[in-house]
């Protein structure tokens, strides 16, 4: 008798698939080279692929692989450059990343079903919201662990932008059949996200010589960047108002603030 597994089940079964691996890698055997990584980042890609089908080619797959690639970068970092964290406190991390996998899977359907389709369909404005949330989400662990490996500030800057970069790859390729964004060109587009960089670059560099824990500074790189996501979006939707830019502007300079007063 053939089995059918419908699509949320096959994400399902991949997102344990990767607890599965994490926990065997770093908390049974302590296996943490690179090549650990390497393989379990060619593993999101063919596995997305598989269960994505038959919305799935090679060229979207580049993209909707984004950020479970990051996702899983950020766990691997965060796994080796805090070792002080606790057995409990890692094993509940697993699960948490068990449940923004999947999250990051059913968010990637809604998105290719739309490509595919070549319309938006209801559930992409709630795909949208969710996409930004777990920008952030990953953005964390992911330049706590990027600031966590000591590099030259500039290198650090360099990774942190690389990271902009892909990430608003992502938002623009998902909003591409919406129809409130509007008509743009090469020029502009190029403009604009090369606006969001540089305003996530400078913030990066401006803090790079704090002496503040990474993960404060993580969050505070995390704020800019969720501003922005923000700010892109709304330039394609023609809706930037100066609302956006303060309320945005406020929580940046609130994580700003507390890192001069938590000092490692």
């Amino acid at each position: 008798m053939k089995v059918s597994l419908e699509k949320r089940h096959k994400y399902l079964i991949q997102s344990l698939m990767f607890l599965a691996l994490f926990y065997y890698f770093f908390i049974l055997s302590g296996e943490r080279g690179l090549s650990t990584v390497l393989f379990m980042l060619a593993l999101v890609y063919i596995s997305s692929y598989i269960a994505h089908r038959p919305n799935s080619n090679l060229l979207n797959m580049l993209i909707t692989g984004i950020l479970p690639a990051f996702l899983v970068v950020g766990v691997y970092l965060s796994l080796i450059f805090f070792p002080n964290l606790s057995q409990t406190f890692r094993i509940l991390s697993l699960l948490m990343f068990t449940i923004i996998f999947y999250l990051i899977s059913l968010v990637n359907n809604v998105f290719l079903v739309v490509e595919s389709r070549e319309e938006v369909i209801p559930l992409h404005r709630v795909a949208i919201t969710w996409s930004k949330i777990l920008m952030v989400v990953i953005a964390i662990p992911l330049l706590a662990g990027i600031f966590k490996m000591s590099l030259n500030p500039l290198l650090e800057t360099a990774l942190a932008g690389l990271v902009t970069l892909l990430f608003f790859i992502y938002l623009t390729w998902s909003l591409k059949y919406n129809q409130d964004v509007k008509k743009y060109n090469k020029g502009e587009i190029v403009s604009i996200l090369g606006l969001g960089i540089f305003v996530v670059s400078l913030a990066g560099i401006s803090v790079s010589f704090f002496p503040t824990e990474t993960f404060l500074r993580a969050i505070f790189i995390s704020s800019v960047l969720m501003f922005g996501v923000s700010y892109v979006e709304a330039h394609l939707k023609n809706v930037v108002n100066k609302r956006l830019i303060t309320e945005h502007l406020i929580i940046s300079v609130l994580f700003l603030i507390l890192l001069f007063f938590f000092n490692p």
